[in-house]
């Protein structure tokens, strides 16, 4: 985990390093660096990312908002709970979400919108993931945009904005699953198969063969998991607030 630099005096200075803030300690979060379920001790937190106690408490609740963190009560916060109910859900919402979006854009998508699509398939196609590296940050960026490149031209902020906090959540599942087996999981090959759909403007093919391949991979996901292990289980480790530190 990497410290952070101090409070900064100027409103809008403070509120960007606040953002900063919540960025790392998302990022430890999805990376399953901090597992889920531990209570995030404030003091605690303070001192590994060199930071005070209003930007880390602001940064804690926008946190909480995107899914990633919960507020426990008046006791402070924890990490979310990773379940299998949990991922059911965000797995079904994010199919509702993705289909949706694809729907509206390849009614609405331009050249522009193919043109980006073409793009950010060759180039995952070009960096396939990396068997050596549970976490391969290339390829995950990679094939992020892969994802928004469909469906960037729904139209709706909003939507792109929840389809990102979904996805956010699923990538997280994705991670713990992958530090949990010690490999990746091996989803089937459909994302030629979406492009071409989608550029051909063969809507009901793009959204089943998105449906599956989001539901394939949840599936892969689950047969990761050991049994039990949706959970942090080091108690000294859920007492310190901090499950691992970066090296």
């Amino acid at each position: 985990m990497k410290p952070m630099t101090r409070d900064l005096p100027d409103d809008d200075e403070a509120r960007t390093f606040a953002q900063a803030v919540q960025a790392q300690i998302a990022e430890d979060i999805l990376c399953g660096q901090l597992k889920p379920g531990i209570r995030l001790r404030l003091q605690t937190l303070c001192e590994t990312y060199d930071v005070s106690m209003s930007p880390l408490r602001e940064a804690l609740s926008a946190l909480a908002g995107r899914g990633l963190v919960a507020q426990d009560g008046q006791r402070g916060f924890r990490v979310a709970a990773a379940t299998p109910q949990d991922l059911h859900d965000i797995v079904e919402t994010r199919v509702h979400i993705e289909t949706l979006t694809l729907r509206l854009s390849i009614e609405r998508g331009g050249d522009e919108w193919e043109a980006g699509i073409l793009a950010a398939h060759h180039r995952l196609e070009r960096r396939p993931r990396s068997n050596d590296l549970l976490v391969d940050p290339l390829w995950e960026k990679l094939h992020r945009a892969y994802h928004v490149s469909l469906i960037c031209a729904c139209g709706s902020p909003r939507l792109l904005e929840f389809y990102e906090a979904l996805t956010d959540n699923f990538d997280r599942y994705r991670r713990l699953a992958v530090l949990a087996a010690g490999r990746h999981p091996r989803p089937k090959a459909v994302h030629g198969a979406i492009v071409k759909a989608a550029l051909a403007r063969d809507i009901e093919r793009a959204l089943k063969l998105m449906a599956g391949h989001v539901r394939d991979s949840a599936a892969q996901i689950t047969q990761l998991f050991a049994t039990g292990r949706f959970e942090a289980r080091d108690n000294a480790r859920r007492r310190s607030g901090i499950a691992i530190a970066r090296k």
